[in-house]
């Protein structure tokens, strides 16, 4: 038997990540320049190990999926909620965790010198994955208000956070100056917060589950793909890369709502906005790219996966998002020259 290292240490030595993300950037800080920061990191580690010995036979922080602490805790989620047949391909994976700016998740192909399957992110996915999410959850939680007074003032909110997506160099730069994870004492039952993190932790794990998704179709290995072209929208022509991101897609979204214990609209409305996030940073989200179908036809993909789920919530999501959709298109002054989400 040909034994072979593992998938964490063709991270860690291939793509010169780090073990532990959360640590690094603990050890970054400089404790007497930035006591403030310093003090705020040490908290999120000491959560983290209470959370883990809670949730993890009192492992504490031990990870071995992810360099990151909450990545790891997701594909816990996955492990624990998946059928026999994918349980044991679950414990393959890896997901490192680097320290570059931009919207990034890639299946890396296979090594036949490492076992197992390695993702790679960039940091700041999950920033920006976390704003957008607040910003929705300002819409959302707004449709649930009678006063529409309250409505309003939530605008302030929603613009701020738009602008702050539009320019991440600025929001980079809050992250940094500021920390996104706050000491001020937060509302753990604000209704707008809860949809917020309704809807963040389930887009993680949607994206996630694409990425998973590439892997065990077999996108990544250089012998054969397994495509899955079901519900995937008629009126266009692909190519095979096309196919696999819309089996990517479909496989992340099978994922995410056979592992979502508390399944409500918000972990069916979360794959939909993913692609909303990054149709912001695309200005023709319904024109394909050589690699990769319109964000336009993924939308609709996945909202007929929605559809086939409950018809109902469907059309209630397709409206709720053309309505987000417009007010973004409107405040940026025409961003995207086409309504490429009707």
């Amino acid at each position: 038997m040909i034994y072979k290292k593992s998938v964490k240490k063709r991270f860690l030595d291939r793509l010169g990540g780090t073990e532990d993300w959360d640590k690094h950037l603990l050890e970054s800080i400089a404790k007497d320049e930035n006591s403030h920061h310093f003090k705020i990191a040490q908290k999120i580690l000491k959560e983290q190990e209470d959370f883990g010995n809670v949730t993890n036979s009192y492992l504490g922080r031990e990870m071995w999926y992810s360099n990151d602490f909450f990545i790891n805790s997701l594909i816990l989620n996955f492990i624990t909620d998946a059928e026999d047949d994918l349980v044991n391909e679950l414990k393959k994976i890896y997901v490192g965790v680097l320290g570059n700016p931009g919207l990034d998740a890639e299946a890396i192909n296979m090594d036949d010198e490492f076992e197992g399957y390695l993702i790679k992110t960039h940091f700041d996915i999950d920033i920006q994955l976390d704003l957008f999410s607040h910003f929705v959850s300002y819409h959302l939680y707004g449709m649930q208000l009678s006063d529409e007074r309250a409505r309003f003032n939530l605008l302030p909110e929603m613009c701020e956070k738009l602008l702050l997506l539009m320019d991440k160099e600025a929001l980079l730069k809050k992250a940094i100056l500021e920390d996104v994870h706050d000491d001020l004492e937060v509302d753990i039952k604000s209704p707008r917060l809860n949809i917020a993190t309704d809807l963040f932790v389930a887009g993680m794990s949607f994206i996630l589950g694409h990425e998973i998704g590439h892997h065990f179709l077999k996108h990544t290995e250089s012998n054969g793909r397994n495509l899955v072209s079901k519900f995937i929208p008629t009126d266009v022509t692909y190519n095979q890369r096309y196919l696999d991101e819309f089996a990517a897609d479909d496989f992340g979204f099978n994922l995410l709502i056979r592992g979502m214990k508390k399944r409500n609209d918000n972990t069916l409305f979360a794959p939909l906005i993913v692609i909303l996030m990054l149709a912001l940073y695309d200005k023709h989200p319904e024109e394909a790219s050589q690699y990769h179908p319109s964000l336009r036809d993924r939308y609709l993909n996945l909202l007929s996966r929605v559809s086939e789920h409950n018809e109902a919530i469907a059309l209630t999501l397709q409206r709720i998002f053309n309505d987000i959709a417009t007010w973004i298109n409107h405040t940026l002054l025409g961003y995207w020259k086409t309504e490429w989400w009707k």
